[in-house]
């Protein structure tokens, strides 16, 4: 009940539209005296999967080709169309992360590395690294090594993507190396504390922490294959040979009915901006195409007819043929919905990728019908084999003598599936880097010169208040690692 009171209480004041922390002590992280990390974590936490799973999920969504605008609506056209300037996903996105979630967790870092408290220390590191990832793939540089030092630097310098992933790499592997026990009658010397219901993600397991990081290093590993290779394949086949890797959902659950207690997508996209969000052609197609039993349990058709996708971008052209959200498929969104940082699924499709690029192709197909397997089950969907054994359409491909590139396509179109709905970001991020799934089409909205997004602008708030923010860069100029 503690973790519902706790999230309850953060997102009511982030729903609110409040940028600014909800914990005045973060002001200075090093010199917080009222508050503990108890207190703060939950905090941490809750900001960072209200913004990730709320519209940095929308931003995904659409970007990933999961969603699209509805006809006889027009809320999010800017993401249909790629005209996004630096003052979106600013102050309630990006400002909020930086002066919520991870100054929170840098508090909750700072105090619990003093006291060698290292298990709120690695929970506190982990969402951090997290959220510092997303951020640096979707800016490409950040405020990072001068960042959150409250009034002892008002104007970080702006470190690139590459230092921000390597530093991130240290801190998690600092961190699951530290002693873990925890302070009991049987271990009265231990300094480390048993988490509860403050460790809203896994209630205090930390064998589930260490498998979080391992699968974080991975993901992070897996972005640099092809930019920095060797670093890439020395950093996965290590984890490969350790084999500790998430194999349940990493997720934030503790959401409610009543407004402002709700899962943040639901909230904003279907409660208070509703007949907008509408299913996108491009998924909807797709599974329809090859019988995909997950088919409805991602989109809810329109009453009385059959499932119905919209093309991207056609929320003016198509008007005339579906007038209304009523005459299309919808994402199949609820308000107790899950936030997730990391899914099942999307583990086993990590895995399979590093094994294929890494390490066998044998444990490569395994970990890839796992992964469907786990997001079929996710979803309640009813499994069915002969969609991915032998001679199905989702057979993992290997006759004729299949490439390296038929076998990676695979990977990742089935992982763009498990992603819809919860995690649609990472599936844009992964398109970004390997252009699959391959047959997403340019909005013919578009104002980019058929060219997709790539990133976000940095944003105006940085622009107002810090000199140090770099000029501005397209949205269309690839981040750093998103060498195909």
């Amino acid at each position: 009940m503690k973790k519902i009171i706790y999230v309850f209480a953060i997102l009511s004041i982030i729903g609110a539209g409040c940028s600014k922390s909800f914990f005045d002590v973060n002001t200075d992280p090093n010199n917080a005296a009222t508050s503990t990390p108890k207190l703060t974590l939950p905090a941490g936490i809750a900001s960072s999967a209200y913004v990730l799973g709320g519209w940095y999920q929308l931003l995904g969504g659409f970007w990933a080709q999961h969603w699209t605008q509805s006809t006889g609506a027009s809320q999010w056209t800017k993401l249909d169309d790629y005209s996004l300037l630096p003052t979106d996903f600013d102050t309630r996105q990006y400002a909020e992360l930086y002066v919520g979630s991870l100054n929170d967790l840098e508090y909750v870092r700072n105090v619990a590395g003093k006291t060698n408290d290292w298990t709120y220390y690695l929970v506190a590191t982990c969402i951090q690294a997290y959220t510092f990832q997303v951020l640096a793939d979707l800016y490409d540089k950040v405020p990072f090594s001068e960042a959150l030092k409250g009034d002892g630097n008002l104007a970080p310098k702006w470190d690139n993507g590459s230092l921000v992933y390597d530093s991130l790499i240290a801190r998690l592997n600092y961190a699951i190396s530290k002693d873990l026990t925890t302070k009991s009658v049987s271990n009265p010397l231990a300094t480390s504390s048993v988490l509860g219901d403050e460790d809203l993600v896994f209630q205090g397991d930390m064998k589930k922490w260490i498998q979080f990081a391992n699968t974080l290093k991975l993901k992070i590993y897996l972005r640099q294959v092809i930019a920095r290779p060797n670093i890439a394949s020395s950093g996965i086949i290590a984890l490969l040979a350790t084999n500790n890797f998430l194999s349940v959902d990493a997720k934030v659950t503790a959401f409610g009915k009543e407004q402002n207690k709700r899962n943040p997508i639901y909230e904003t996209g279907v409660d208070r901006l509703s007949g907008n969000i509408v299913a996108s052609y491009t998924l909807l197609n797709f599974l329809v195409s090859n019988g995909d039993p997950r088919l409805d349990y991602i989109y809810t058709p329109p009453a009385g007819k059959p499932q119905t996708g919209l093309k991207q971008g056609h929320y003016k052209s198509d008007a005339p043929t579906y007038p209304t959200i009523t005459s299309l498929s919808t994402p199949n969104l609820q308000a107790l919905d899950p936030v997730y940082y990391f899914m099942a699924s999307e583990s086993y499709f990590l895995q399979a990728e590093a094994q294929l690029r890494y390490g066998t192709d044998a444990a490569a197909q395994a970990l890839y019908i796992k992964g469907i397997q786990a997001s079929m089950t996710k979803l309640g969907a009813t499994n069915n084999p002969t969609l991915y054994n032998t001679g199905g359409v989702y057979a993992y491909p290997t006759t004729p003598p299949a490439t390296a590139n038929e076998k990676l396509k695979a990977i990742i179109t089935q992982k763009w599936i498990a992603l819809a709905n919860s995690e649609s970001l990472e599936a844009f991020f992964d398109q970004n880097r390997t252009g699959y799934p391959d047959f997403l089409t340019i909005s013919p909205t578009n104002v980019t010169s058929n060219m997709f997004p790539k990133r976000l602008l940095f944003p105006n708030s940085e622009r107002r208040s810090n000199p140090n923010t770099p000029a501005q860069v397209p949205i269309t100029t690839p981040v750093w690692w998103a060498i195909q």
